[in-house]
């Protein structure tokens, strides 16, 4: 059983929750750190520059950023929203949008981030805004990966990138116009299945080929090369985490051969981890409030869906672990929030100790792409969260929604 998945600092939720109003989210900064440091330390060791960005739509936390930063990391942003958080937080790194106006572009670009185009038309934007020095392009390979469909970003269902067929022509139009420097970036899937251990192996091979071309076809040398995110994690206790010294170690391997074999000068590493980092950092903590006998077992928290939806868009798993003083028997239930949707589904007809009202219930994996994706539907408030830091002391890092903030951008 992987002690990854089912790990959770008991001590600091009971105390959190005889401090706080339940549902919220906890954050463990111990963890967060140790994540960051793990993958950063594993590419530090076959790459003398290796540069880390963090997604920041996986937890844009300003506290949990504020730690990532101070562990060395810049910042992957995707929206306006972001970059304006990142000038706040006083770093850049890269911004890779899609179907993206010239105004955000310009606003990444006068923030002094590395603009990363999803399309040959956004060069059509630089010619109002500016050229920058340094500019990527994201590229579609044709295929993708990920643990489930939605998940998958590149091939030819997929919205992103510039298709690699079309990848000379967007990098000699961009010399054409005065651009210096050169970057590459492919982000192919979120949440790459973990047993895909040579996945990244074969997306840089992919990427090298693509360099090969466009030096040949161009006189570019590309000197960044952005290996994108969507390391996996485990969400299963059965599941292994991914061996990230070894992930590295096979770039490094596809590096040295690819720049031998295409004599090319070779590029700065980066990666943009998420989930990988902050994922198993958190949990969304709420007590049992209704206990429903029907067809079969609910057992309603007082958490929902609009707090981490990613059961209810994807039907993603999600460890549940119920804190019981005594242990007792086990029985089969369902762990349901209260909107008016069937899919407000936690947990579907798991194994879990039996549970009474007023019991703690905790959702695992839920420091990435869980609070950031949630929403309002049902006028649901979203909750608040709070961290344990390295001291043990828990404090607030975002306070709960009220439903007075709902309603604060229109007129009653």
């Amino acid at each position: 059983m992987n002690k990854d998945v089912i790990y959770y600092p008991r001590k600091s939720v009971e105390k959190a929750v005889s401090a706080y109003e339940t549902p919220f989210f906890l954050y463990e900064e111990k963890r967060l750190r140790e994540n960051c440091r793990r993958f950063k330390n594993a590419f530090d060791k076959y790459f003398d520059d290796f540069w880390p960005l963090f997604a920041v739509k996986a937890n844009p936390n300003p506290e949990i950023l504020k730690i990532i930063i101070d562990e060395g990391f810049a910042m992957d942003a995707s929206s306006e929203a972001e970059v304006w958080l990142c000038e706040k937080l006083g770093v850049g790194g890269m911004y890779t949008g899609n179907y993206t106006t010239a105004k955000t572009l310009a606003y990444a670009k006068d923030r002094d981030f590395i603009l990363n185009l999803d399309d040959i038309t956004n060069l059509e934007a630089l010619e109002e805004i500016g050229v920058p020095e340094t500019l990527s392009f994201r590229i579609n390979p044709g295929v993708g990966n990920a643990t489930m469909e939605n998940n998958v970003f590149a091939g030819p269902d997929a919205k992103y990138g510039v298709p690699f067929e079309k990848a000379v022509s967007a990098y000699k139009k961009a010399k054409e116009m005065g651009v210096k420097k050169f970057g590459i970036h492919m982000m192919t899937g979120s949440n790459v299945p973990i047993d895909e251990k040579d996945y990244f192996a074969l997306i840089v091979e992919k990427l090298f080929n693509i360099v090969a071309e466009v030096k040949k076809e161009t006189g570019i040398e590309i000197e960044i090369m952005n290996i994108g995110g969507g390391f996996g994690v485990p969400y299963r206790p059965e599941e292994n985490s991914l061996d990230m010294e070894e992930l590295a170690q096979s770039v490094r391997v596809v590096f040295d051969e690819q720049c031998k074999k295409y004599d090319l000068k070779e590029p700065r590493l980066m990666a943009e981890p998420g989930r990988i980092i902050a994922a198993d950092a958190g949990w969304l903590v709420g007590l049992v409030v209704v206990i429903k006998d029907s067809y079969k077992k609910f057992v309603g928290i007082d958490a929902s869906a609009n707090d981490m939806p990613r059961p209810s868009i994807y039907g993603a798993y999600h460890y549940v672990s119920v804190l019981k003083k005594i242990p007792g028997e086990n029985e089969t239930v369902s762990i349901v929030g209260s909107i008016c949707e069937n899919n407000d589904q936690f947990a579907k007809n798991r194994q879990l100790p039996k549970c009474e009202v007023g019991d703690i219930v905790l959702i695992h994996n839920s420091g990435g792409h869980a609070f950031s994706m949630g929403h309002n539907y049902n006028g649901k408030p979203r909750h608040a969260e709070y961290l344990i830091a390295d001291n043990g002391e828990i404090r607030q890092i975002r306070r709960a929604e009220t439903i007075e903030d709902l309603y604060k951008t229109v007129k009653l």
